[in-house]
């Protein structure tokens, strides 16, 4: 697809206001899906893939999270058949968040372990993406709670201080 076209298909779901748009939209994305995504060319996979993503977001903002579950899977899938895994991973953990809100712990904890899995494909195991996806892993493990890395700086559970405060210092 042309730039302008990804451009337009965006626009297209900031202006769905109603549920009637939102399914306007859905349709336009199906039908990318249904064109692209038995496709051969790196780029029919990836406009496949990222068409995918949208119908997960979408399928979130009308309340469908089995069928935002599904095309989260389909697009990290697909991602990753390119060999787009930095993007396989952020969808990794989009899921990951979708998982935990419906108090889907163990199928979250799994999704994040396959952000680690995806950025040590891409980046190699000594990466700083790498380390900072299995920081968030731990906390996810220890608390439940999805963070992100960089704002990981004083976290009990996690025995992290990078503010050199001290745990005790809560109580004053």
């Amino acid at each position: 697809m042309q730039t302008e076209t990804y451009i337009l298909l965006h626009r297209m779901i900031d202006a769905a206001t109603t549920e009637h748009d939102v399914k306007i939209v859905l349709r336009r994305f199906h039908e990318i899906v249904d064109t692209k995504r038995d496709g051969t060319t790196k780029e029919d996979l990836f406009d496949a893939a990222w068409a995918f993503c949208c119908l997960g977001g979408l399928y979130t903002s009308l309340g469908e999270p089995l069928l935002a579950e599904w095309s989260y899977l389909e697009s990290i899938r697909l991602f990753d058949k390119n060999d787009m895994a930095t993007n396989a991973a952020t969808l990794s953990v989009s899921l990951a968040k979708l998982l935990a809100a419906q108090g889907r712990l163990v199928d979250a904890e799994t999704q994040l372990k396959q952000n680690v899995e995806y950025l040590m494909k891409q980046w190699g195991i000594n990466s700083n993406q790498v380390y900072s996806a299995e920081e968030e892993l731990k906390h996810f493990q220890r608390t439940g709670e999805i963070i992100n890395a960089c704002q990981h700086v004083w976290c009990r559970a996690c025995d992290v201080d990078d503010y050199g405060v001290g745990f005790d210092a809560e109580g004053r």
